[in-house]
């Protein structure tokens, strides 16, 4: 068994745990623009094509992992979550990032790999309400050595060739009829795969996401913009709205830089 070396601690809504660290890259051989290429965070959700959007701490402002991202995990739950795995976005600030695949239940797919501000986890506000919706667990799969030369993340055990999909986005109407369409180049979300949908969005790139051992010192936390993704009113009105909620406050859903505070998505 690998012994990987830790990042650091991570505050989660489980436990303060150690967990190894890792870097994402996309696979998909027959897809060269795609195959290989980093997958960081930026504004909640995750993307080929697009540098990381991390605060580094005050006494490193250029930390080596403004523009790549970590990620920390497995973390197993406990008590009635004891046989889900969680995983973390690896940084420095308390209250720590959840990565999480949006959804229902386990037969909710096509939606974003995303991750929650800084704190809104430990309160229950995640991409949805994580007191209300169960969601699936994003296990680790070491099997993938022996066939793609690295372990890879799934959202869950998969029927489908693929696990994940890298969708443009913007996606404008009318939409691509298929990837020939699609400029392979430019910035495109990570979305999750059912067996309903695999065959539904001709524009999109299928993929699985590898891992790789990392060292990279950890950043303070990664930029979210976007609070509606932790506070909107599906059950009502949501006390975050009116402030009450630290995720939806500077430095959880702050502003990047003085020239990015506006929704780094569309920039």
């Amino acid at each position: 068994m690998k012994t990987f070396t830790l990042v650091g601690l991570l505050a989660s809504p489980l436990a303060a745990v150690a967990a190894p660290a890792w870097t994402m890259y996309a696979y998909n051989e027959s897809v060269p623009e795609i195959h290989g290429k980093p997958i960081n965070a930026d504004s909640g959700y995750f993307w080929v094509n697009k540098d990381a959007a991390a605060v580094c701490p005050d006494y490193d402002p250029e930390c080596p992992a403004a523009n790549t991202t970590i990620v920390s995990g497995p973390v197993n739950g406990d008590g009635s979550a004891a046989e889900n795995s969680y995983w973390f976005m690896g940084i420095l600030q308390q209250g720590g990032q959840q990565m999480d695949t949006a959804g229902l239940d386990a037969t909710t797919g096509g939606l974003p790999l995303k991750y929650t501000a800084v704190g809104a986890a430990d309160r229950g506000v995640g991409v949805w309400d994580t007191a209300r919706n169960s969601h699936p667990s994003i296990i680790f799969d070491n099997s993938t050595v022996e066939t793609l030369g690295a372990p890879t993340i799934r959202s869950k055990p998969s029927s489908v060739h693929y696990t994940w999909m890298a969708c443009p986005y913007p996606l404008t109407y009318p939409y691509p009829a298929s990837l020939q369409e699609v400029d392979l180049s430019k910035p495109m979300t990570i979305h999750d795969i059912t067996t309903e949908d695999v065959n539904d969005s001709p524009w999109c790139v299928r993929l699985e996401i590898t891992l790789k051992p990392t060292t990279l010192a950890a950043p303070q936390y990664y930029y979210c913009e976007g609070c509606q993704w932790r506070c909107d009113n599906i059950y009502g009105d949501s006390v975050c709205n009116a402030g009450k909620k630290p995720a939806c406050l500077e430095p959880y859903c702050g502003p990047y830089t003085e020239a990015t505070k506006d929704d780094k998505v569309t920039g």
